[in-house]
């Protein structure tokens, strides 16, 4: 039986990412918000016991890790990690993908968009790499953050985000580390594709429209960006973006972004499913947007 906080259900209802399951059985959202509510407060956990690797950058670590409806998330990071997920020897194919979850650019969310996407990646050979960047300060208090981020999400859709510089400059260095230490895990140096989801596809957007020096893109995927804005750059590569209609972002940029990208990318394959909400990530199950992972794979592995 799931705890609850009834007064701050609604706002997070109409984003799209709630619901009273584990992320074993997470259940489509359903549509009477009276019947959703929210876990009273974030519960504290331990980083998990994964290989990482330092990027350098930022001050002493005051990072907060915590199960946040129903899933891992990491906040008030100040120092950014790569978790790098590797293929088995025999199954490696010398590709590289960095993987940056969303959040808000309040929290990092490691577990619906990070550590099994990397793993489903691994295990067709890539290597994978999952981005921990910089986050904005939230309050340490567990339920003072509930409060914060039921009005974030109440407010999406409703206004145009901003990016958060710090974490566009650690998927930058990055891309820049990847690239340079790839043959330290049997990976082609000089290129590496990019997977972000939500305020990380804004990550991976800006990274486009800055360049990497050195560093050949080879394919980029945007899951639930926000659709609003665009990338003010010449793109040549393919680009993979998903979406569902029932997004908040969806409604608020419609097709702006893939009319944009259609026109100027490489390639475009773009994903509109009928229900999922904002986040649908990994976890949730029950829609057709749960499909998107698998198109994906088949997406890279595909000669564009």
């Amino acid at each position: 039986m799931c705890l609850w906080s009834k007064s701050i259900a609604l706002g997070l209802i109409m984003a799209g990412i709630v619901s009273c399951q584990t992320p074993e059985t997470l259940a489509p959202i359903q549509e009477d918000a009276r019947q959703i509510k929210l876990p009273d407060v974030p519960v504290p956990v331990s980083a998990p016991d994964a290989e990482v690797v330092t990027l350098g950058l930022g001050t002493e670590n005051q990072e907060q890790w915590e199960h946040f409806l129903n899933q891992l998330i990491v906040r008030n990071v100040t120092s950014p990690d790569l978790y790098p997920v590797r293929p088995s020897a025999k199954n490696n194919n010398g590709k590289s993908v960095i993987v940056v979850p969303g959040g808000g650019y309040a929290f990092v969310s490691v577990e619906n968009e990070g550590f099994p996407v990397a793993q489903r990646l691994a295990e067709e050979g890539y290597t994978a790499f999952v981005l921990k960047y910089r986050t904005r300060e939230t309050p340490r208090s567990p339920s003072e953050f509930l409060d914060q981020m039921a009005k974030q999400f109440a407010n999406l859709g409703k206004q145009d985000r901003k990016p958060y510089h710090p974490a566009i400059e650690d998927l930058g260095t990055a891309i820049r580390y990847v690239s340079e230490s790839c043959p330290e895990y049997d990976c082609t140096s000089g290129k590496v594709s990019l997977i972000g989801f939500s305020a990380g596809g804004m990550s991976v957007m800006k990274a486009l429209e800055n360049g990497a020096s050195g560093t050949f893109i080879d394919k980029a995927a945007l899951i639930y960006p926000p659709m609003s804005q665009s990338i003010e750059s010449d793109l040549t590569i393919p680009i993979f973006l998903a979406i569902a209609s029932d997004d908040p972002l969806f409604e608020q940029g419609g097709f702006s972004l893939p009319k944009v990208l259609s026109e100027m990318a490489g390639s475009l394959e773009f994903h509109l499913y009928s229900r999922g909400g904002h986040g649908f990530g990994t976890l949730r199950k029950g829609t057709t947007s749960a499909a998107w992972l698998e198109q994906y794979i088949l997406w890279l592995a595909a000669d564009n």
